[in-house]
């Protein structure tokens, strides 16, 4: 708990907000601000796709810096020990 907030709902409590907020009808409205981004984003050229493969990652990952462990490890010590 947060110094000044009262006490954190129950479980009971919490699910039951949940149901109710997920189950109220919503009556969206996206207007016409979605249309003048549309016509903004139109002259925008897409970019090439980007392909990443195994070996890039094998390349990339050992100079990688671990910011979880005191020892300079590299990326792949986070991710086999967490």
């Amino acid at each position: 708990m947060v110094s000044g907030t009262g006490p954190a709902p129950n479980q009971a409590d919490t699910v039951a907000f949940c149901r109710r907020l997920w189950s109220e009808p919503v009556n969206h409205s996206e207007g016409s601000w979605t249309e003048v981004v549309a016509s903004q984003c139109a002259g925008i050229t897409p970019m090439d796709p980007v392909i990443i493969t195994p070996d890039d990652v094998a390349e990339a990952v050992p100079g990688a810096p671990n910011w979880k462990s005191s020892k300079r490890r590299g990326l792949t010590g986070c991710i086999t020990t967490g």
